[in-house]
Protein backbone atom coordinates (compact mmCIF):
# COMPACT_ATOMS: atom_id res chain seq x y z
CA UNK A 1 0.00 0.00 0.00
CA UNK A 2 2.67 2.08 0.73
CA UNK A 3 0.84 5.11 2.74
CA UNK A 4 -0.74 5.33 5.86
CA UNK A 5 -4.67 5.11 4.58
CA UNK A 6 -5.38 8.15 6.99
CA UNK A 7 -3.16 9.98 4.93
CA UNK A 8 -5.99 9.43 2.03
CA UNK A 9 -8.73 10.22 4.13
CA UNK A 10 -6.83 13.87 4.90
CA UNK A 11 -5.88 14.13 1.17
CA UNK A 12 -9.68 13.82 -0.04
CA UNK A 13 -10.74 15.97 2.40
CA UNK A 14 -8.40 18.69 2.01
CA UNK A 15 -8.76 18.29 -2.10
CA UNK A 16 -12.15 16.77 -2.73
CA UNK A 17 -10.26 14.38 -5.09
CA UNK A 18 -8.19 11.52 -5.35
CA UNK A 19 -6.07 9.82 -8.28
CA UNK A 20 -7.62 6.74 -9.70
CA UNK A 21 -5.24 4.60 -8.04
CA UNK A 22 -5.39 6.47 -4.24
CA UNK A 23 -9.01 5.73 -4.43
CA UNK A 24 -8.65 2.41 -5.44
CA UNK A 25 -6.27 1.82 -2.83
CA UNK A 26 -8.81 3.20 -0.19
CA UNK A 27 -11.47 0.93 -1.50
CA UNK A 28 -9.51 -2.00 -1.58
CA UNK A 29 -7.99 -1.29 1.39
CA UNK A 30 -10.49 -0.51 3.83
CA UNK A 31 -9.75 -1.29 7.51
CA UNK A 32 -11.90 -0.24 10.77
CA UNK A 33 -9.17 2.07 11.44
CA UNK A 34 -9.91 4.03 8.23
CA UNK A 35 -13.40 3.91 8.51
CA UNK A 36 -13.94 4.97 11.85
CA UNK A 37 -11.45 8.13 10.24
CA UNK A 38 -13.23 8.66 7.09
CA UNK A 39 -16.77 8.86 9.24
CA UNK A 40 -15.44 11.03 11.35
CA UNK A 41 -14.01 13.52 8.45
CA UNK A 42 -17.30 12.96 6.30
CA UNK A 43 -19.49 13.89 9.70
CA UNK A 44 -16.82 17.03 10.20
CA UNK A 45 -17.36 18.60 6.31
CA UNK A 46 -21.33 17.87 6.51
CA UNK A 47 -21.86 19.66 9.79
CA UNK A 48 -19.45 22.52 8.26
CA UNK A 49 -22.10 23.57 5.58
CA UNK A 50 -25.57 21.74 7.14
CA UNK A 51 -24.85 21.50 10.67
CA UNK A 52 -26.69 18.90 12.50
CA UNK A 53 -30.13 19.34 10.21
CA UNK A 54 -31.50 16.31 8.71
CA UNK A 55 -33.86 16.98 5.61
CA UNK A 56 -37.05 15.28 5.42
CA UNK A 57 -38.90 14.23 2.06
CA UNK A 58 -41.98 12.40 1.22
CA UNK A 59 -42.55 10.00 -0.96
CA UNK A 60 -45.62 9.42 -3.20
CA UNK A 61 -45.62 6.01 -5.02
CA UNK A 62 -47.47 7.04 -8.14
CA UNK A 63 -47.07 3.56 -9.59
CA UNK A 64 -45.14 0.01 -10.06
CA UNK A 65 -45.76 -0.36 -13.63
CA UNK A 66 -42.65 -0.08 -15.62
CA UNK A 67 -41.35 -0.39 -19.53
CA UNK A 68 -37.52 -1.74 -18.49
CA UNK A 69 -36.49 -5.03 -17.82
CA UNK A 70 -34.13 -4.24 -15.10
CA UNK A 71 -32.67 -7.58 -14.05
CA UNK A 72 -32.25 -7.10 -10.41
CA UNK A 73 -35.89 -5.33 -9.81
CA UNK A 74 -38.96 -6.64 -9.08
CA UNK A 75 -40.86 -4.12 -10.79
CA UNK A 76 -39.45 -5.39 -14.53
CA UNK A 77 -41.98 -5.45 -16.81
CA UNK A 78 -42.35 -9.28 -17.15
CA UNK A 79 -42.88 -10.14 -13.55
CA UNK A 80 -46.32 -11.87 -13.36
CA UNK A 81 -45.99 -12.59 -9.80
CA UNK A 82 -46.96 -8.54 -8.84
CA UNK A 83 -50.11 -6.59 -8.83
CA UNK A 84 -49.74 -3.91 -10.72
CA UNK A 85 -51.43 -0.25 -9.23
CA UNK A 86 -51.46 3.71 -10.59
CA UNK A 87 -52.43 6.13 -8.04
CA UNK A 88 -55.04 8.68 -9.37
CA UNK A 89 -55.20 11.96 -8.84
CA UNK A 90 -57.45 12.14 -5.86
CA UNK A 91 -55.09 9.83 -3.76
CA UNK A 92 -51.97 11.99 -4.65
CA UNK A 93 -53.61 15.09 -3.74
CA UNK A 94 -54.39 13.51 -0.44
CA UNK A 95 -51.35 11.86 0.33
CA UNK A 96 -49.68 14.97 -0.07
CA UNK A 97 -51.57 16.79 2.41
CA UNK A 98 -51.26 14.54 4.85
CA UNK A 99 -47.27 14.92 4.99
CA UNK A 100 -47.87 18.23 4.47
CA UNK A 101 -49.88 19.01 7.89
CA UNK A 102 -46.75 16.98 9.39
CA UNK A 103 -44.51 18.96 8.45
CA UNK A 104 -42.91 17.62 4.77
CA UNK A 105 -42.01 20.23 2.77
CA UNK A 106 -40.39 18.33 -0.26
CA UNK A 107 -42.62 15.71 -2.09
CA UNK A 108 -40.90 13.09 -4.60
CA UNK A 109 -43.00 11.70 -6.84
CA UNK A 110 -41.80 8.28 -7.79
CA UNK A 111 -42.46 5.23 -9.78
CA UNK A 112 -41.29 3.01 -12.34
CA UNK A 113 -40.64 4.13 -16.02
CA UNK A 114 -44.85 4.34 -16.82
CA UNK A 115 -45.78 6.43 -19.46
CA UNK A 116 -49.24 6.52 -18.25
CA UNK A 117 -48.08 9.11 -16.71
CA UNK A 118 -47.46 11.97 -19.37
CA UNK A 119 -45.81 15.15 -19.64
CA UNK A 120 -48.97 16.42 -19.50
CA UNK A 121 -50.70 14.36 -16.72
CA UNK A 122 -47.66 15.06 -14.45
CA UNK A 123 -46.93 18.51 -15.38
CA UNK A 124 -50.49 19.03 -14.00
CA UNK A 125 -49.93 17.37 -10.90
CA UNK A 126 -47.07 19.70 -10.31
CA UNK A 127 -48.69 22.70 -10.75
CA UNK A 128 -51.54 21.66 -8.44
CA UNK A 129 -49.04 20.58 -5.25
CA UNK A 130 -47.25 23.68 -6.08
CA UNK A 131 -50.46 25.54 -5.77
CA UNK A 132 -51.96 23.75 -3.13
CA UNK A 133 -49.13 23.54 -0.55
CA UNK A 134 -47.05 26.86 -0.21
CA UNK A 135 -43.28 26.78 0.09
CA UNK A 136 -43.32 23.06 -1.19
CA UNK A 137 -40.83 21.57 -3.40
CA UNK A 138 -41.49 19.02 -5.59
CA UNK A 139 -38.77 16.10 -6.72
CA UNK A 140 -39.25 13.98 -9.66
CA UNK A 141 -38.08 10.21 -10.20
CA UNK A 142 -39.78 8.86 -13.01
CA UNK A 143 -36.97 7.62 -15.42
CA UNK A 144 -35.73 8.55 -18.51
CA UNK A 145 -37.75 11.08 -20.67
CA UNK A 146 -37.00 13.31 -23.46
CA UNK A 147 -35.44 16.79 -23.03
CA UNK A 148 -38.56 18.47 -23.96
CA UNK A 149 -40.68 16.48 -21.33
CA UNK A 150 -38.07 17.40 -18.34
CA UNK A 151 -38.30 20.67 -19.51
CA UNK A 152 -41.79 20.90 -19.50
CA UNK A 153 -42.12 19.85 -15.72
CA UNK A 154 -39.49 21.79 -14.72
CA UNK A 155 -41.19 25.12 -16.30
CA UNK A 156 -44.24 23.68 -14.01
CA UNK A 157 -42.53 23.93 -10.84
CA UNK A 158 -40.48 20.56 -10.15
CA UNK A 159 -36.60 21.64 -9.13
CA UNK A 160 -35.17 18.17 -8.42
CA UNK A 161 -34.77 14.79 -10.43
CA UNK A 162 -33.80 11.44 -9.32
CA UNK A 163 -32.28 9.25 -11.71
CA UNK A 164 -29.49 6.79 -10.47
CA UNK A 165 -27.05 5.72 -13.26
CA UNK A 166 -26.83 2.30 -11.59
CA UNK A 167 -23.16 1.68 -12.58
CA UNK A 168 -20.35 3.39 -14.58
CA UNK A 169 -18.87 0.89 -16.24
CA UNK A 170 -20.52 -0.27 -20.09
CA UNK A 171 -19.80 -3.84 -19.96
CA UNK A 172 -21.25 -4.12 -15.77
CA UNK A 173 -24.00 -2.12 -17.50
CA UNK A 174 -24.76 -4.87 -19.87
CA UNK A 175 -24.68 -7.70 -17.17
CA UNK A 176 -27.46 -6.29 -15.03
CA UNK A 177 -29.97 -4.62 -17.50
CA UNK A 178 -31.29 -6.11 -21.38
CA UNK A 179 -29.57 -5.05 -24.49
CA UNK A 180 -32.57 -2.28 -25.08
CA UNK A 181 -31.17 -0.12 -22.18
CA UNK A 182 -28.64 2.39 -22.37
CA UNK A 183 -25.35 3.31 -20.47
CA UNK A 184 -24.69 6.54 -22.75
CA UNK A 185 -28.33 7.36 -22.63
CA UNK A 186 -28.58 7.09 -19.00
CA UNK A 187 -25.77 9.76 -18.78
CA UNK A 188 -26.81 11.87 -21.32
CA UNK A 189 -29.69 12.65 -19.56
CA UNK A 190 -28.32 13.25 -16.25
CA UNK A 191 -25.95 15.68 -17.98
CA UNK A 192 -29.58 16.88 -19.51
CA UNK A 193 -30.79 17.55 -16.31
CA UNK A 194 -28.12 19.62 -15.12
CA UNK A 195 -28.26 21.89 -18.13
CA UNK A 196 -32.18 22.79 -17.46
CA UNK A 197 -31.83 23.54 -14.02
CA UNK A 198 -32.66 20.81 -11.33
CA UNK A 199 -31.00 19.87 -8.62
CA UNK A 200 -30.09 16.38 -10.40
CA UNK A 201 -29.49 13.02 -8.25
CA UNK A 202 -27.52 10.20 -9.12
CA UNK A 203 -26.25 6.95 -7.71
CA UNK A 204 -25.77 3.54 -8.05
CA UNK A 205 -25.84 0.12 -6.05
CA UNK A 206 -23.15 -1.91 -4.29
CA UNK A 207 -22.93 -5.46 -4.29
CA UNK A 208 -24.64 -6.01 -7.18
CA UNK A 209 -23.82 -9.16 -9.36
CA UNK A 210 -20.49 -8.79 -11.32
CA UNK A 211 -19.61 -5.68 -9.88
CA UNK A 212 -15.62 -5.35 -8.89
CA UNK A 213 -13.41 -2.84 -7.07
CA UNK A 214 -12.72 -1.09 -10.42
CA UNK A 215 -16.24 -0.73 -11.13
CA UNK A 216 -17.03 1.07 -7.94
CA UNK A 217 -13.82 3.62 -8.57
CA UNK A 218 -15.47 4.42 -12.37
CA UNK A 219 -18.87 5.14 -10.08
CA UNK A 220 -16.88 7.44 -7.38
CA UNK A 221 -15.20 9.04 -10.76
CA UNK A 222 -18.21 9.62 -12.72
CA UNK A 223 -20.37 10.80 -9.62
CA UNK A 224 -17.43 13.24 -9.38
CA UNK A 225 -17.48 14.82 -12.97
CA UNK A 226 -21.44 14.77 -13.04
CA UNK A 227 -21.25 16.75 -9.78
CA UNK A 228 -24.67 16.35 -9.00
CA UNK A 229 -26.54 18.11 -6.28
CA UNK A 230 -27.80 14.89 -4.73
CA UNK A 231 -26.75 11.45 -4.29
CA UNK A 232 -28.21 7.83 -3.33
CA UNK A 233 -26.17 4.86 -2.85
CA UNK A 234 -28.08 1.48 -1.95
CA UNK A 235 -26.79 -1.79 -1.34
CA UNK A 236 -28.22 -4.10 -3.71
CA UNK A 237 -31.32 -6.95 -2.31
CA UNK A 238 -32.05 -9.87 -4.23
CA UNK A 239 -35.56 -10.05 -5.44
CA UNK A 240 -37.89 -12.79 -5.76
CA UNK A 241 -38.36 -13.22 -9.21
CA UNK A 242 -35.81 -12.08 -11.17
CA UNK A 243 -32.92 -13.12 -12.19
CA UNK A 244 -30.37 -12.32 -9.37
CA UNK A 245 -33.07 -14.11 -6.54
CA UNK A 246 -30.44 -15.67 -4.69
CA UNK A 247 -27.34 -13.18 -4.81
CA UNK A 248 -26.63 -12.59 -1.89
CA UNK A 249 -26.88 -8.76 -0.60
CA UNK A 250 -24.16 -5.90 -0.71
CA UNK A 251 -22.42 -5.09 2.03
CA UNK A 252 -23.61 -2.40 4.34
CA UNK A 253 -20.76 -1.00 5.94
CA UNK A 254 -19.57 -1.02 2.45
CA UNK A 255 -22.30 1.36 1.47
CA UNK A 256 -21.74 3.72 4.45
CA UNK A 257 -17.76 4.14 3.45
CA UNK A 258 -18.98 4.58 -0.30
CA UNK A 259 -21.11 7.65 1.24
CA UNK A 260 -18.72 8.77 3.34
CA UNK A 261 -15.91 9.00 0.25
CA UNK A 262 -19.07 10.68 -1.58
CA UNK A 263 -19.08 13.70 1.04
CA UNK A 264 -15.25 13.95 0.76
CA UNK A 265 -15.97 14.49 -3.08
CA UNK A 266 -18.59 16.52 -3.14
CA UNK A 267 -18.78 18.80 0.12
CA UNK A 268 -22.11 20.16 0.10
CA UNK A 269 -24.21 17.32 -1.40
CA UNK A 270 -27.40 16.11 -0.40
CA UNK A 271 -26.41 12.61 0.44
CA UNK A 272 -29.60 9.93 1.11
CA UNK A 273 -29.77 7.72 3.99
CA UNK A 274 -31.25 5.01 2.07
CA UNK A 275 -34.06 2.75 3.45
CA UNK A 276 -32.65 -0.09 2.02
CA UNK A 277 -29.42 -0.03 4.38
CA UNK A 278 -32.15 -1.42 6.65
CA UNK A 279 -32.40 -4.67 5.50
CA UNK A 280 -28.31 -5.35 5.67
CA UNK A 281 -27.60 -3.03 8.94
CA UNK A 282 -28.97 -2.63 12.21
CA UNK A 283 -29.36 1.09 13.18
CA UNK A 284 -29.31 2.00 9.86
CA UNK A 285 -30.25 5.54 9.87
CA UNK A 286 -28.00 6.74 12.39
CA UNK A 287 -24.66 5.18 11.10
CA UNK A 288 -25.69 7.03 7.47
CA UNK A 289 -26.22 10.08 9.32
CA UNK A 290 -22.99 9.84 11.24
CA UNK A 291 -21.00 8.80 7.93
CA UNK A 292 -22.38 12.27 6.40
CA UNK A 293 -26.04 11.28 4.97
CA UNK A 294 -28.20 14.57 5.56
CA UNK A 295 -31.45 13.53 4.01
CA UNK A 296 -33.90 10.25 4.62
CA UNK A 297 -37.26 9.93 2.42
CA UNK A 298 -40.63 8.75 4.44
CA UNK A 299 -43.33 7.10 2.33
CA UNK A 300 -46.70 9.33 2.67
CA UNK A 301 -48.70 6.16 0.79
CA UNK A 302 -51.30 4.31 2.76
CA UNK A 303 -50.16 1.18 4.73
CA UNK A 304 -51.30 -1.27 1.46
CA UNK A 305 -49.00 0.51 -0.95
CA UNK A 306 -45.78 0.66 1.67
CA UNK A 307 -46.13 -3.28 1.98
CA UNK A 308 -47.76 -3.80 -1.90
CA UNK A 309 -44.22 -2.37 -3.03
CA UNK A 310 -41.81 -4.77 -0.84
CA UNK A 311 -43.80 -8.23 -0.98
CA UNK A 312 -45.86 -6.97 -4.22
CA UNK A 313 -48.82 -9.10 -3.38
CA UNK A 314 -50.90 -7.13 -1.02
CA UNK A 315 -54.56 -5.45 -2.30
CA UNK A 316 -54.17 -1.83 -2.87
CA UNK A 317 -56.88 0.34 -1.69
CA UNK A 318 -57.24 3.95 -1.58
CA UNK A 319 -57.48 5.13 2.18
CA UNK A 320 -56.01 4.42 5.41
CA UNK A 321 -53.18 6.84 5.02
CA UNK A 322 -51.61 6.48 8.41
CA UNK A 323 -47.90 8.66 7.90
CA UNK A 324 -46.43 6.52 10.50
CA UNK A 325 -43.48 6.69 8.06
CA UNK A 326 -42.87 10.31 8.96
CA UNK A 327 -43.80 10.38 12.31
CA UNK A 328 -40.57 6.97 12.65
CA UNK A 329 -38.23 9.27 10.73
CA UNK A 330 -38.66 12.23 13.01
CA UNK A 331 -38.17 10.12 15.85
CA UNK A 332 -35.18 8.29 14.27
CA UNK A 333 -33.91 11.56 14.03
CA UNK A 334 -34.23 13.26 17.34
CA UNK A 335 -32.76 9.76 18.53
CA UNK A 336 -29.83 10.00 16.72
CA UNK A 337 -28.85 13.01 17.94
CA UNK A 338 -29.95 15.44 15.16
CA UNK A 339 -32.41 18.13 14.11
CA UNK A 340 -35.41 17.12 11.63
CA UNK A 341 -34.78 20.47 9.37
CA UNK A 342 -38.29 22.71 8.70
CA UNK A 343 -37.85 23.83 4.96
CA UNK A 344 -37.43 22.27 1.37
CA UNK A 345 -33.74 22.09 2.61
CA UNK A 346 -32.40 22.91 -1.10
CA UNK A 347 -28.33 22.24 -2.19
CA UNK A 348 -26.26 24.77 -0.98
CA UNK A 349 -22.96 25.06 -3.87
CA UNK A 350 -19.28 24.84 -2.23
CA UNK A 351 -18.26 28.39 -2.45
CA UNK A 352 -16.04 29.40 -5.13
CA UNK A 353 -12.98 30.03 -2.78
CA UNK A 354 -13.46 26.65 -1.64
CA UNK A 355 -13.33 25.43 -4.47
CA UNK A 356 -10.09 27.21 -5.43
CA UNK A 357 -8.34 26.07 -2.24
CA UNK A 358 -8.60 22.61 -3.46
CA UNK A 359 -7.58 23.12 -6.85
CA UNK A 360 -4.52 25.20 -5.07
CA UNK A 361 -3.71 22.03 -3.11
CA UNK A 362 -3.66 19.69 -6.25
CA UNK A 363 -1.25 22.18 -8.22
CA UNK A 364 1.08 22.71 -5.13
CA UNK A 365 1.58 19.02 -3.63
CA UNK A 366 4.60 17.21 -4.72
Amino acid sequence: MGRCMTELVDKLSEENNLSTLEMTELVRYRNQETTSYIFKKALETKERYYGRKIFLRGTVELTNYCKNECYYCGLRRSNKFITRFRLDENDIMEYCSNGYDKGIRTFVLMGGDDYYFTENKVAALIYMIKSEFPGCAVELCLGERPSQTYQTWFDAGASRYLLWHETANENHFRKIHPADMSLLKRKKSLWELKRIGYQTGSGFMTGTPYQTVADVIEDLAFIKTLEPQIVHITPFLPVTHTRFEKERSGNGEMNLYLMAIVRLLLPTVLLTADPALENVLADARRKSFDAGANEVFASLASDEVKDYNIVYNKKLTRKNCSGDDVARMLTKIEESGYIAASGTGDYIPLPEKEKLYGQFHRIMRP
